[in-house]
């Protein structure tokens, strides 16, 4: 039985063998080779002949300058010039108009074949922020959230209220609203019941400076008058009135005398 099972298996895979033999070497199967060889025959000469002569025969196109430029006016510019303009990104610019061109890939002035793609970004115009709410948060408090937003404070008023003193009450840009990044925000701050507030040291500040430390007291500049000292800096204030550390109403106006 051992042996006459072994006569089998091998007389099994003689056949199979055989089979697999025939069939590989039929008529199918060498037409099968050839179409197979054929295919890659012709993508070796697509590849290497046919494509760069296509490529080659391309003309050489400079690429004009849109930026800045309409959006429609820069793709019918491209398009005429034989090439495809694609819309890529839009981004926030503070000095280009929305809907006009920002960049160009290519840069202008590259040399490409006909037909290049050319890739277009669009302005959407001035980057703006979300108005934050300060209402009920403290002066430091308002002035910290806005100089982290790129904001800056403006003039602050005071006015009496039942809320804390030194509280802000309102704002002159609603919560929410859309404003430009270094935007001036003005706002009220509660005074208590009793307003009453210190004027502010400012003698050898800037005037710019000077008029800054002003405003965020709660009071404004007055009259300015220039005088020749040349102790102080250009532009740098000599005196003022009234003198730092006197009270004054809200809004009351603080004089300057600034050397010139």
């Amino acid at each position: 039985m051992r042996v006459r099972f072994g006569v089998i298996y091998r007389e099994t895979l003689t056949d199979t063998t055989m089979s697999l033999k025939e069939k590989l070497t039929s008529r199918l199967a060498i037409k099968f080779y050839i179409i197979i060889s054929s295919l890659f025959i012709i993508l070796f000469v697509l590849d290497s002949a046919v494509m760069p002569l296509i490529v080659h025969s391309r003309a050489e196109i400079k690429i004009p300058d849109v930026t800045g430029k309409k959006t429609m006016v820069a793709m019918e510019m491209l398009l005429n010039a034989g090439l495809e303009p694609q819309v890529h990104d839009t981004m926030p610019h503070p000095k280009i108009a929305p809907g006009n061109i920002v960049l160009q890939n290519p840069v202008a002035g590259s040399v490409v074949r006909e037909g290049r793609n050319v890739y277009l970004t669009i302005s959407g115009g001035e980057a703006r922020i979300a108005m934050p709410n300060l209402r009920g948060r403290s002066l430091r408090d308002a002035r910290i959230t806005l100089e982290q937003m790129d904001l800056k404070l403006g003039m602050v008023t005071y006015e009496a209220s039942e809320l804390p003193a030194e509280t802000i009450v309102s704002q002159n840009v609603a919560p929410g609203k859309k404003v430009r990044l270094n935007q001036m925000i003005e706002i009220t701050v509660s005074g208590g019941s009793d307003i009453e507030i210190t004027v502010p040291f400012v003698k050898a500040f800037l005037l710019d400076e000077a008029q800054n430390r002003i405003l965020e007291c709660g009071l404004r500049l007055g009259t300015v008058t220039y005088r020749v000292n040349s102790s102080y800096l250009p532009n740098s204030v000599i005196s003022q009135d009234p003198e730092a550390g006197s009270p004054a109403a809200p809004n009351a106006p603080v004089n300057l005398v600034v050397s010139h």
